[in-house]
């Protein structure tokens, strides 16, 4: 795999996280909890598969705040 292949999955793997989370915390804030908790979950888990480890979870509660609070 070539250089610039590694970095564009590495990106895809750095941005699936935030984006759940961004889905989940607007889910949450229109009232659809069940759509808001699996999307909070499967966010949670895509965050700590996530290389660094904590660089997951931090994209994922971001993204999640970002999600919660713009709608407001």
């Amino acid at each position: 795999m070539t250089p610039a292949a590694t970095a564009l999955v590495l990106l895809a793997f750095w941005l699936v996280p935030g984006l759940l989370g961004l889905l989940a915390g607007t889910a949450l804030f229109l009232n659809r909890p069940r759509v808001g908790l699996g999307l909070l979950l499967g966010g949670l888990f895509f965050g700590l598969l996530v290389r660094p480890f904590p660089l997951g979870l931090a994209l994922f509660g971001v993204g999640f705040l970002l999600g919660y609070l713009r709608r407001r």
